[in-house]
């Protein structure tokens, strides 16, 4: 049942806080509604508005792909007869996988806390990011185009196309322990005071637009293997005539980007407030970014062409164009702390003067 009070007294009640600056700023609470039963709405009292979820991450992501692609064409003709094979392959192979953990939300903008001061009040502030584990990647790609052409036996005329282009995209994307961006335009301050100078002295941390913190422990292993072994064969037996010709245009993207431990980017004019302050004060701070552990990045390409023309008594035309491009880059960011905004104010002794006075003369 509700308890009806006096708002210039307190009653001593068990398991409550029994400062009475304490208290009063505690009704001014959105958070805790003076409603609540005395011992719910003690101890430390916290504000909260508009700022990011922590994103926390224990454990292993893993991503295994494999791909193989091994086209084959052939034209194999008789004794006084021909054949033709003609084949064009167009392969695009997509094993970049993005692996993300441990990311803190971005805080909001237009926010007000108003707390009691011995707590922790935040507004717009963005999410701490932990990951505890592991990032691994790893992608084997196989491409091995076979083209052959055999004329067996006099007047025998074979001839053998054969054009591929492949795309294989394997570059990584991970990311881990990842701070969430402050907020524009928030205000973290305390509630007023019941009386003059009853408010002098804030235990409490004051954060407004602040970016968070940004934490990695573990390991990014990234693996890529392409294989690229194209294979064109031309056999003219007696008084035949054999052709192959194979082209092959390959790009092996393998490029990979490993990010971890990234403080958060302070918000911009955001405003913290007090007036004699112990505790932590920050507007539009940048999140802190602690990385510990390693980052591997390993790329493995393979390139065999094999081109042959066999003329057993009769013509062979073995012709093979290949076209490779590997892109094998890494990009790896760890332990960045987060920028610091702009047009931020954080007041610790505006009112000072004015609660001495009035602490003097009550």
């Amino acid at each position: 049942m509700a308890e009806t009070r006096s708002l210039l007294e307190d009653l001593p009640k068990a398991g409550t806080d029994q400062h009475l600056a304490s208290n009063v700023a505690a009704g001014h609470l959105a958070l805790v509604p003076t409603w609540l039963p005395l011992d719910v709405a003690s101890g430390p009292s916290s504000s909260s508005a508009g700022s990011g979820g922590d994103g926390i991450s224990e454990g292993v992501i893993s991503s295994n792909a494999l791909a193989v692609f091994t086209p084959s064409n052939a034209a194999i003709a008789g004794p006084h007869s021909s054949a033709d094979a003609f084949q064009g392959n167009d392969a695009l192979i997509n094993q970049h996988p993005t692996e993300m953990a441990g990311i803190g939300g971005n805080g909001g903008s237009g926010n007000v806390a108003i707390g009691g001061g011995d707590g922790a009040n935040h507004a717009g502030s963005g999410g701490n990011g932990l990951f505890y584990g592991g990032l691994v990647s790893t992608e084997v790609a196989l491409f091995a185009p076979v083209n052959t052409a055999v004329a067996a036996g006099p007047g025998a005329t074979a001839h053998a196309e054969q054009s591929n282009n492949a795309l294989f995209l394997q570059g990584a994307t991970q990311i881990g322990g990842m701070g969430g961006s402050g907020g524009d335009h928030n205000v973290a301050s305390h509630g007023p005071s019941i009386s003059p100078g009853t408010a002098l002295t804030l235990t409490g941390d004051f954060y407004a637009g602040h970016g968070g913190d940004g934490y990695f422990v573990g390991s990014m292993v990234d693996v890529s293997i392409a294989i690229f072994s194209p294979i064109n064969i031309a056999i003219g037996a007696a008084g035949g005539s054999a052709e192959a010709h194979q082209t092959n245009n390959v790009i092996f993207d393998q490029g990979s980007v490993q990010i971890a431990g990234i403080g958060g980017n302070g918000g911009g004019f955001n405003l913290s407030s007090d007036t004699i302050f112990t505790g932590n004060h920050a507007g539009g701070g940048g999140g802190v970014g602690s990385s510990a552990g390693s980052m591997v990045d390993v790329n493995f390409g393979y390139f065999h062409p094999i081109n042959i023309a066999v003329p057993a008594g009769g013509t062979a035309d073995a012709q093979q164009i290949d076209h490779v491009l590997y892109d094998q880059h890494a990009l790896q960011l760890a332990g960045i702390a987060g920028h610091g905004g702009e047009g931020n104010l954080t007041d610790a002794h505006s009112a000072l003067v004015d609660d001495i006075l009035a602490f003097m003369h009550s």
